[in-house]
């Protein structure tokens, strides 16, 4: 049988993003065991941006061929960082009552996630030899 063409392919996109929030909250969470929290935001960004780099990589190998790859990237990381800062913010100010994050490393945090998302679309995309980009 043939296979019926998909659109926009918003669901392995948005399947890709939930993966990368998904490995973001279980090594937040692991690191939660051992440090205290301000010693977890400072491995935030590495976690970021390794997550989000693979959410990029994930967008190429999941969806394929997509029309903005970079935008689509970005738009994913830029989701990845802020779905992450947000649920890291509600926990810990309901584990400690306070909240430790200030705006410019939300603002630091949204940046790493665009770069290494777009790094990893970049790398998937040379990595399946698909000349979208």
């Amino acid at each position: 049988m043939a296979e019926k063409p998909d659109g926009f392919p918003l669901k392995k996109i948005l399947k890709a993003v939930a993966i990368g929030i998904g490995g973001n909250i279980i090594l937040i969470v692991f690191l939660m065991t051992f440090l205290p929290i301000l010693g977890i935001i400072k491995f935030m960004p590495w976690i970021i941006a390794f997550n989000t780099a693979h959410t990029g990589y994930s967008l190429v190998d999941r969806a394929g061929n997509l029309a903005f790859p970079k935008l689509t990237s970005a738009l994913a990381g830029s989701t990845n960082a802020v779905i992450t800062t947000g649920l890291f913010a509600l926990l810990s100010s309901f584990l400690s009552g306070d909240l430790y994050l200030g705006i410019g490393d939300v603002g630091l945090f949204i940046i790493i996630g665009v770069l290494c998302s777009v790094a990893g679309t970049i790398l998937a995309v040379k990595y399946y030899k698909t000349n979208v980009i």
